[in-house]
């Protein structure tokens, strides 16, 4: 359509009518669909929790909020004051979902509960200083979301049914979306890149009524009126292409595994392990999951290189990064704080509860920084410690380097003084002075299905390390058939940790978790660690740590020796096999020598050790095309799609070279260029084009689809009867012809349906070869 059709006419006193009608439209259907577009919109912040539960919950706010307005709008307009009576129901619904213990009837809030909600708030600041996001949907995190959504929903019915400006209010839920990619480390599925998008085209959906106030309704060549205005239409169907095409595109070019948005917003350019989030100095690894997204990477990102020196022939143990030591009931989780912490410029490096003077092999461990952000690392036990950066600070109570964030190229030099006690100092530790442990040894009530394991297992356990010895050796044994995989398995008993214990599928988050449990159930004191395992030092002393050393593991508490290692994770599990174990905690081997055979899933997801025989499951080392660079297989499919493509514009780009040298040939005043071009393009759209009517009779025939053009196809055909018949005609009205002839084509393309004109682009019936094709078929037939 020209755009002289496509101008808005001058305001009138029927338009300004129009306009009145529009705003005094109700408006409850429009509330409804910007509703389902906020729901929608939603969605992706599902890469910012580990699970669904707050879903329902913060829909049902929106709803709370909305809702009113939608009553309210059944019989007016819509009004900026519609939206207030659900957002102050709002606050009674959050105090009885979230609240309700201290509030009057428990869902009106009173002091007690401002007291509740700042606990919680302090509950939700260490969570998201200490766990990378996706995090677990807390009270405290769904509290703070469906207020948030609620508010949300709000901010997008005034934009878009108060303020009719269903394009703008698509801002608000990009800028969820963002913060959906940016905060973890992982990129937002793209299942719900297309949801949200579905969200942003209701919106753009929102404006149709009015457009169709405006501009009148479509009326087909049969003078049946369309619902459907057309700019609406084609706006949101060139949504639907972009759309298509977001999700399309990066099926067909090299796929990168990180979040590129999440490395800017955390300044991660070490393609390595990130912080928790935007708040707080966070660690390296999240208990949940981003350990297991260390683990299915497709590569290994390098993280550090290590040399150590004067080890002799003690393994040393495992780079350490953090400390869970409170058990919910639902997971392992880092404590409120890490107890009291002094500069390392002043500190001894003491460790609580204090533990005596266990036997120690000393060692020098030098670090360099080559991909890891979040905390120090650090051996178990530091004695000196350089290269740290001012303000870092050192955790007696977990061992642990805090207050400041190590950066690529950072070298740490650490003289380790690395416990290494023998069995029997083990189980005579308990003699000693017994210190205050109870924090490690809090348990919410469990399953007596845990319970009644552990008593069975430590029955004849006279010492607490034989009671821990009995609990690890559960594990650790292959005739108990734990299988080490990424893939764990889901029952129906109602607790992860009994599901764990009874299908015996699972990676070290599983064994760690599960035996800080049973320790603590059979009385001794536990916490969990996060950090690194790694491959023993080569002849010269060098290793590096990857991605996927990623690793946790349990420490017991023994009275004289202090916190001990225990790692419950089958070797096949292990970076270093067999030559992991520590001598206190062997585990039990076969005959094949150190890899439990029956102890490591086939399943593709499985990482094994370096250790690991040919033929035993397959790690994501071993698949083809992880390499960096697109696979021949991808290759392939990419040229094999550009020629699909480039043979399927071949028809368009022939028609297109045409009318270019059609109208090219009307400028130079040939009028008979520019029939031609109307006759072709009535035959493409599907119109039975006639040689022997005149061009009189073409203008009469035509003028009803012509619509306003109308005057405009009576000039050309009078034009191209003179240059016929009078042989007049001035080269200076070619302009106007041209111009004429768009308008007219134009409009007989908006007459016609979107499949005619999709047909009519992709494969010209002008070009005759649809003819050519079928001629060829009938000969073939009658040989």
């Amino acid at each position: 359509m020209s755009s002289a059709l496509h101008a808005r006419p001058r305001v009138s006193d029927q338009d300004e009518g129009a306009t009145a009608a529009r705003l005094q439209r109700p408006g409850a259907r429009r509330t409804l669909l910007a509703l389902l577009a906020c729901a929608l919109g939603v969605l992706p912040l599902k890469s910012l929790l580990s699970d669904t539960r707050w879903l329902l919950e913060a829909w049902l706010g929106m709803a709370v909020v909305i809702l009113p307005a939608v009553l309210l709008r059944l019989r007016r307009a819509p009004g900026a004051l519609d939206i207030w009576p659900g957002i102050v129901l709002l606050i009674p619904w959050l105090t009885w979902i979230y609240l309700p213990d201290h509030a009057w009837h428990g869902f009106v809030p009173t002091r007690a509960t401002f007291t509740d909600i700042s606990h919680l708030m302090n509950d939700l600041h260490h969570t998201t200083s200490d766990e990378v996001a996706p995090i677990s949907s807390t009270v405290a995190a769904r509290l703070v979301i469906t207020a948030l959504l609620g508010l949300l929903a709000a901010l997008i019915d005034l934009i878009a049914v108060v303020g009719r400006r269903g394009a703008l209010a698509g801002v608000p839920l990009l800028i969820v979306y963002t913060v959906s990619g940016a905060v973890p480390r992982e990129p937002v599925s793209w299942v719900w890149f297309v949801v949200a998008a579905i969200g942003y085209l209701i919106l753009l959906s929102l404006d149709a009524a009015d457009e169709l106030v405006d501009w009148g309704r479509r009326v087909s060549r049969a003078g049946a009126s369309r619902s459907r205005p057309g700019l609406a239409f084609s706006a949101q169907r060139i949504g639907v292409i972009a759309v298509l095409a977001a999700v399309a595109v990066p099926l067909l070019v090299p796929a990168h595994a990180r979040n590129l948005l999440a490395d800017a917003f955390h300044g991660d350019s070490g393609g390595g392990l990130g912080s928790i989030g935007a708040i707080g100095t966070g660690t390296s690894i999240s208990p949940y999951v981003e350990l297991k997204g260390q683990l299915d990477r497709d590569k290994p990102v390098p993280v550090m290189d290590v040399h150590i020196d004067g080890a002799g022939d003690v393994q040393p143990f495992y780079v350490r990064l953090n400390v869970l030591d409170n058990f919910t009931g639902d997971g392992w989780r880092a404590g409120p704080d890490h107890g009291t912490t002094e500069p390392v410029s002043g500190t001894t490096f003491v460790t609580l509860p204090s533990s005596g003077t266990p036997d120690t092999a000393r060692y020098q461990a030098v670090i360099t920084i080559s991909g890891l952000a979040g905390n120090v690392p650090v051996f178990d036990t530091p004695v000196t410690m350089q290269g740290l950066d001012a303000g870092t600070t050192w955790s007696p109570q977990d061992q642990l380097l805090l207050g400041t964030s190590v950066h690529n190229g950072q070298r740490l030099t650490e003289i380790v003084a690395q416990p290494n006690p023998t069995s029997d100092q083990l189980r005579t530790a308990s003699t000693g002075i017994q210190p205050d442990v109870s924090r490690w040894l809090a348990l919410p009530a469990l399953p007596a299905y845990v319970t009644d394991l552990v008593s069975r297992l430590t029955s004849s356990a006279a010492t607490e390390y034989d009671k821990a010895r009995a609990i690890f050796q559960y594990f650790a044994d292959p005739a108990n058939r734990f299988v080490y995989t990424l893939a764990t398995e889901h029952g129906d008993s109602g607790s992860d940790l009994v599901d764990f214990l009874q299908h015996k599928h699972g990676f070290c988050q599983q064994y760690a978790g599960a035996m800080g449990v049973m320790l603590r159930a059979a009385g001794v004191p536990t916490r969990l660690v996060l950090g690194y395992m790694h491959q023993p030092p080569d002849t010269a002393g060098n290793f590096t740590v990857s991605t996927f050393d990623a690793h946790s593991w349990v420490e017991a508490f023994f009275p004289g020796t202090g916190w001990v290692p225990f790692d419950p994770t089958p070797t096949a599990g292990l970076a270093g096999g067999k030559k992991t174990d520590l001598p206190w905690a062997q585990h039990s081997y076969g005959s094949d020598g150190g890899v439990q055979v029956p102890t490591i899933s086939t399943s593709p997801t499985a990482r094994p050790s370096s250790s690991q025989p040919s033929g035993i499951g397959v790690g994501p080392q071993d698949q083809a095309g992880s390499g960096g660079g697109p696979g021949v297989g991808l290759i392939v499919t990419l040229l094999a799609v550009l020629a699909f493509v480039g043979l399927a514009m071949i028809p368009a780009t022939t028609r297109w070279a045409r009318r270019r040298a059609r109208l090219g040939a009307a400028r130079r005043g040939d009028a008979d260029a520019l029939w031609a071009e109307l006759s072709d393009t009535a035959v493409d759209l599907g119109y039975v084009w006639s040689d022997s009517r005149s061009p009189r009779q073409v203008a009469s025939w035509l003028a009803g689809d012509a619509g306003d053009t109308a005057p405009a196809l009576t000039a050309l055909a009078t034009a191209v009867e003179h240059r016929r018949y009078a042989r007049t005609g001035s080269p200076d009205d070619a302009a106007q012809l041209s111009s004429g002839l768009i308008a007219v084509t134009n409009r007989l393309w908006s007459r016609r349906s979107g499949r005619a004109r999709l047909r009519a682009r992709l494969w010209p019936a002008s070009l005759g070869w649809g003819k050519r094709i079928d001629s060829v078929r009938g000969v073939l037939r009658r040989h």
